[in-house]
């Protein structure tokens, strides 16, 4: 039989922080940029110039995904609880929600990390360095952090549905935002695929605002036990 409703976890209102505060980011560079953000393989002097020029605005979204990372390292605490509860403390799936969770949470504070840096020294660093540092910002804010948040979606959806613990629609959309997370990878060597990062990353945000509404309000059934 099915164990009997949670009390809420106002922790879990973390996964909507997460997504209110990173899209907060995207309008403010909208508002505040006065050129667009140069995409990866844009000339160095291209970066350096839009960090240089716009520093505002790269500082307003550095704050912003600082923030987000940090309500996410928040969320991770009650899905990973939630996960645990539900799959009997057995398995990999515990382990896979915490490290995926964690690992995407610290990939974008360092991509924000990142920025700060180039707001405050694009000016003054060598272009080969802001190219680095610029790569480097979105590998860690892009790809790598929405694959780890694939992973962390992923791994409690399946958990979820395994243990028939949240609505079904929940971690059915988990489940295809891990598939378009763990693609997004293809970037890496083919960059057309980095349409899969935003993809995975709006379908990210759905599901965290989702199930941190559920969790909250202790919608969530217990772990499935006696068979």
């Amino acid at each position: 039989m099915t164990a009997s409703r949670r009390q809420g976890d106002s922790w879990a209102l973390g996964g909507i922080l997460f997504a209110v505060f990173f899209i907060l980011g995207d309008v403010l560079r909208g508002v505040l940029a006065n050129d667009p953000l140069p995409l990866p393989g844009a000339p160095a002097v291209e970066a350096a110039r839009y960090f240089t020029e716009n520093q505002t605005a790269v500082l307003a979204v550095a704050l912003c995904q600082v923030l987000a990372a940090l309500s996410l390292f928040v969320f991770v605490a009650p899905v990973a609880a939630f996960v645990r509860r539900t799959a009997d403390e057995r398995g990999a799936l515990p382990g896979l929600v915490s490290g995926g969770g964690v690992l995407s949470a610290v990939l974008l504070l360092a991509s924000a990390l990142l920025g700060l840096v180039l707001a405050l020294t694009a000016a003054g660093l060598g272009l080969g360095l802001v190219d680095t540092l610029r790569q480097a910002n979105f590998l860690t804010g892009g790809t790598l952090h929405v694959a780890s948040l694939g992973l962390f979606v992923g791994a409690a959806s399946i958990a979820a549905r395994r243990g028939k613990a949240l609505p079904r629609w929940i971690s059915w959309l988990g489940m295809v935002q891990a598939t378009l997370a763990i693609l997004s990878l293809a970037s890496l060597v083919f960059f057309p695929a980095a349409l899969f990062i935003l993809l995975g990353r709006m379908l990210g945000f759905v599901w965290c605002i989702a199930a941190g509404i559920v969790l909250a309000l202790g919608r969530q059934r217990g772990a499935v036990v006696g068979g």
